[in-house]
């Protein structure tokens, strides 16, 4: 048995990813950090709707956590696997969690919240979830895991139910440190000026205005239903959760390179990561109260402030690459 505490990878209970959890819980027990993973963090991308019935939320599109960034700058890697065949096969997935737990590390288990009971969503919601594999009884046909999302030390639960729920899975591993967030300028240039991003520093308000301008036109329609909401919060709190990623992100440079622009870069960002939760809490009271157009062009009004909020942030961010570095 792994003794891994679970680890919440933020303060805000409601703006964190379990696999984000997941991975702090592991860095935290291996001595190490893992902020750096969030370096793309400040991107958003709106698609266009691949029906008219898709709903505005499920069109945003965010950047995943960098596992490349994880390893390199603090020696964790991350292997993200759909379980596709073999690892269908239960034998192959008891094989694997045994050798990986004897190794000496865990393994990330994605699994269908509908069949988790410690979870809001049991039997009600099919939505992802991600715990950390601990332990392995085989004989019992026993899996141990640990669940920093919602504060469970641990919790053994019968293979068969994840056998059948499960349907990702992630290893962890140790490399060496190949970057050093020290040099924060040339972090920075390079996290806003990677070669394949979403879109580019001065795109991301163009982006979020459509978001918000598309959001002003139609508003949410309403479904009373406790899976409608619970399926919108889980779609809707992507955009703050990375608000407040990027934040950890410049926090982290901030602490190896110590510089005010830095901070002060970080608490906006940290801001606009709440006042989007905020706005996402006033979409389902619209939602529930009529989808009325004028509180629509209220919320509209306040959307298009934080969106002002982060396009000053991305452009002081942009010219602080442009700098010299100051000598410390």
């Amino acid at each position: 048995m792994l003794n891994i505490a679970p680890v919440k990878s933020t303060p805000y209970p409601k703006l964190r990813s379990c696999i984000d959890d997941c991975i702090q819980s592991v860095a935290q027990w291996q001595g190490l950090d893992s902020k750096g993973m969030y370096g793309d963090a400040w991107q958003m991308f709106l698609d266009e709707p691949q029906a008219p019935d898709q709903p505005l939320i499920e069109r945003i599109r965010l950047p995943r956590i960098n596992t490349g960034y994880l390893s390199a700058y603090h020696g964790l890697t991350f292997s993200y696997i759909e379980r596709t065949e073999p690892a269908m096969d239960r034998s192959y997935m008891l094989d694997l969690l045994e050798n990986q737990l004897s190794s000496g590390m865990p393994v990330l288990v994605g699994f269908d919240s509908y069949d988790c009971p410690w979870c809001v969503v049991y039997r009600r919601l099919h939505t992802n979830h991600a715990c950390l594999a601990v332990g392995l009884d085989r004989e019992k046909s026993l899996i141990y895991l640990t669940d920093a999302y919602y504060g469970r030390d641990l919790e053994a639960i019968d293979f068969g139910i994840l056998e059948g729920a499960c349907h990702f899975y992630a290893l962890f591993g140790r490399c060496e440190v190949s970057r050093s967030c020290s040099d924060w300028q040339t972090i920075l240039q390079e996290v806003l000026t990677s070669q394949a991003p979403l879109v580019r520093p001065d795109q991301v308000g163009v982006q979020l205005r459509a978001y918000a301008q598309a959001y002003l036109e139609t508003g949410i329609k309403a479904d009373n239903s406790a899976e409608a909401s619970s399926a919108f919060k889980i779609y809707a709190n992507a955009l703050p959760i990375s608000r407040i990623r990027f934040s950890q992100f410049l926090q982290l440079l901030e602490r190896e390179g110590p510089a005010p622009a830095l901070s002060r870069a970080a608490e906006g960002y940290r801001q606009a990561g709440e006042k989007w939760d905020l706005i996402n809490q006033f979409m389902i009271k619209g939602m529930y109260s009529g989808n009325k157009p004028a509180a629509r062009v209220k919320l509209h009004r306040n959307m298009c402030e934080i969106i002002r909020l982060e396009e000053q942030l991305l452009e002081e961010l942009v010219d602080l690459t442009m700098t010299t570095q100051p000598s410390r």
